[in-house]
């Protein structure tokens, strides 16, 4: 008999709604980061480079869990035949692994761009280690997915369960996944705090910067509501219709975090929106007198005759209003201001001279 798909039902439509709206949602954050970047103020940089490749899993994750649905992820168990149970089964398993390796990326992204902004030598270490440990966890579970048991297709079919031999909890991998990404969350989001204590900034800008950067707490709060689920998702006999609800959670997890990481890189954009940045690529200038504006400061005789004149002249003074990554600190010096004086004498006897 030919196989025939189960349709889309139960909740299959609200998975597929809310994953699109929130892959949406982030390409519409991504692109104007990335526009910012590009156009307004900033570079391109790794953490950008991570952000575009957990964008592209989350999409790979949504449409594997869209063709799934329409083979009856989302259905109660009794309303699918074997076959179409089987096959939803393994879009799932497939869909779980990438998007395992997206909530990896996104901490990675939050971590790279935190590593924009500290210079201390255990800030850096830090963040490495919170990179490190949280994609060496995200690709064991991705792994972990299909070598839990042999045959590997024993893991989705039931007609193979008398030859199914499982050498790998599951459940407990996947809790440590996932109690271990709610943490960095949570740690990523309260680091800032710790790093810019010291800054020396006005008080009220460095709590809106630190704000900024810790917005990731709202994607643990998605994580800590996916990792309390993962109990009843384990001892369900009904997981296709079960894991509608950590499907949803995990994608606004990955979703919040894309969101919250590119808040602060739009600041420039906000700028020139509001007409806070000039024309120019977002910088702002101070009144600046060339040399034919230079105005006198004092002048005086000296003893053999020589008259000497001295002449100030501001150069410009150039404040780069960038992303909150580069209000804190940037690589090459902070902001900057300069102020040239031109020491201008006139001698009788070889003419006039300056000195700078």
């Amino acid at each position: 008999m030919a196989y025939k798909a189960a349709g889309v039902g139960g909740k299959g439509p609200m998975m597929i709604g809310v994953l699109w709206f929130e892959i949406l949602l982030s390409f519409a954050v991504i692109s104007l980061r990335l526009w910012t970047r590009k156009y307004v103020k900033g570079k391109i940089g790794w953490d950008d480079i991570c952000l575009v490749a957990t964008f592209v899993l989350m999409v790979v994750f949504a449409a594997i869990t869209t063709v799934a649905c329409f083979h009856g992820m989302g259905r109660h168990f009794n309303q699918l035949k074997t076959d179409q149970f089987a096959r939803a089964m393994m879009l799932v398993m497939v869909g779980q692994s990438t998007v395992s390796m997206a909530i990896g990326m996104a901490k990675v992204v939050v971590a790279t761009f935190l590593l924009r902004i500290v210079t201390a030598a255990w800030q850096r270490i830090f963040l490495w280690f919170c990179i490190g440990t949280m994609m060496f966890i995200s690709v064991f579970l991705s792994i972990s997915l299909f070598a839990q048991c042999t045959p590997v297709e024993s893991i989705w079919n039931p007609l193979l369960a008398d030859e199914k031999v499982c050498s790998l909890d599951l459940t407990t991998v996947a809790f440590v996944d996932c109690a271990y990404a709610a943490v960095m969350d949570f740690t990523l989001a309260i680091f800032p705090w710790i790093a810019l204590h010291n800054l020396n900034i006005k008080r009220k800008e460095k709590i809106a910067i630190c704000v900024s950067l810790s917005l990731g707490i709202f994607a643990g709060i998605c994580g800590v509501i996916r990792t309390s689920g993962l109990k009843v998702l384990s001892n369900t006999g009904d997981y296709l219709f079960v894991i509608a609800d950590s499907i949803i959670w995990t994608s606004s997890e990955v979703t919040t975090t894309i969101v919250c990481v590119c808040i602060p890189s739009l600041r420039p954009l906000y700028g020139k929106i509001t007409g806070q940045l000039s024309s120019s690529g977002g910088e702002q200038t101070t009144p600046s007198y060339d040399a034919g504006n230079s105005y006198k400061l004092s002048s005086y005789t000296g003893k053999n005759g020589t008259k000497t004149n001295i002449e100030a002249a501001q150069a410009r003074a150039t404040t780069l209003n960038d992303s909150d990554e580069s209000i804190l600190l940037r690589r090459n010096g902070d902001i900057v201001m300069t102020q040239e004086v031109s020491v201008t004498y006139t001698d009788p006897n070889d003419g006039k001279g300056s000195v700078n």
